[in-house]
């Protein structure tokens, strides 16, 4: 007699099951609504953008700070890391307009915000596969290269192979969009390959992987397939800024909670972690208290702009240091990935 089959392992989540559908995968939704609202009922991109912006944006660079300024223990600890990246891009703004670059100041605001998008989804993929023992290294590989071919591309098709102008940009590309497509064909096929391999030789599918991907790559297609930069950003990023809402709540209930924690790390991420009425109160002050005076004033000084660049840009820094799970401990301890 056949031996019963083994059942496959339940897939295993970052949060919850339904945190996860609905916020870490599911956030793609609200990218997808956007689209809807943007490109096919023609609502006004200011109104989006403002919701957007103050709601969503501005409130996730909040979370950024509730770990790191104002967390007493990571003050003390990385002092020198927070202050010198604070002054460094508080400063490198006012400095490109003074040189005149305040379109390459614009340039570099818009390209590392993109990758600072991508290079979420990538460790939010990166962490399912932990979760779920997808780490054959073959599979690494090629999960990161599928991931930021097809990210990359949408953009680069849209500004550099067909569009230079809405960037202001006088160059195009165009003679290497065969190249370029046929890179974008063999990264697909090989992907797609693999993962046929893996199913024939009895490997569990990653599903929680799979939906990730198959929420985000086409939403990123779409997007810049019918959408000018500026209904653009705000249609990827709202996906990215409640992502980021929901690991930083997970982590910051996990780190910060109970009376000695409290005491380690400061009142506010104390008092932040305990209610998510509390955590998004104080995250929409903060976003008010920035973005609105550093909207209006940059529409009439460039050296406003530039300066008001610097929470951005010391966000995208900072993020790229406070998140490397295999290098703290108490970071894995926080996200349970231990």
């Amino acid at each position: 007699m056949a031996a019963p089959a083994a059942a496959a392992p339940a897939p295993r989540w970052i949060i919850s099951r339904g945190v996860d559908l609905s916020l870490v995968i599911g956030s793609a939704a609200a990218g997808y609504l956007y689209l809807l609202l943007g490109a096919g009922l023609h609502v006004p991109i200011t109104l989006l953008w403002w919701f957007w912006s103050v709601g969503l944006d501005g409130t996730h660079i909040f979370g950024t700070a509730s770990r790191t300024f104002f967390d007493a223990q990571a003050r003390a600890r990385n002092s020198r890391l927070l202050y010198g990246s604070l002054v460094f891009f508080f400063s490198i703004g006012p400095v490109m307009v003074l040189l005149g670059g305040v379109k390459y100041l614009a340039v570099l605001v818009g390209v590392w915000a993109y990758y600072h998008v991508v290079r979420q989804h990538y460790g939010f993929m990166v962490m399912y596969k932990v979760k779920n023992r997808d780490l054959a290294p073959v599979d690494n590989l090629l999960d990161w290269v599928f991931l930021s071919v097809m990210l990359v591309f949408p953009p680069f098709h849209r500004f550099f192979l067909h569009h230079p102008e809405e960037l202001g940009l006088h160059m195009r590309l165009g003679p290497m969009e065969p190249a370029v497509w046929a890179l974008v064909a063999a990264t697909g096929a090989v992907w797609a390959a693999r993962q046929w391999l893996r199913l024939r030789s009895g490997v569990p599918v990653d599903w929680p992987k799979m939906l990730l991907l198959g929420a985000v790559i086409p939403l990123h297609w779409m997007t810049f397939a019918w959408m000018s930069w500026q209904a653009a950003v705000p249609t990827v990023t709202i996906v990215h800024n409640l992502q980021y809402h929901a690991i930083i709540w997970f982590h910051n209930r996990n780190r910060y909670a109970g009376e000695r924690n409290a005491a380690e790390h400061g009142r506010i991420p104390a008092a932040v972690s305990r209610s998510l009425l509390v955590y998004a109160a104080v995250g929409l002050g903060f976003s008010l208290l920035y973005r609105v005076p550093g909207f209006e004033l940059g529409k009439v000084s460039e050296l406003a702009f530039g300066f008001f660049c610097g929470f951005g840009l010391t966000h995208y820094y900072l993020d790229s240091r406070i998140w490397r799970v295999r290098h703290d401990p108490g970071l894995r301890q926080a996200l349970d990935l231990g």
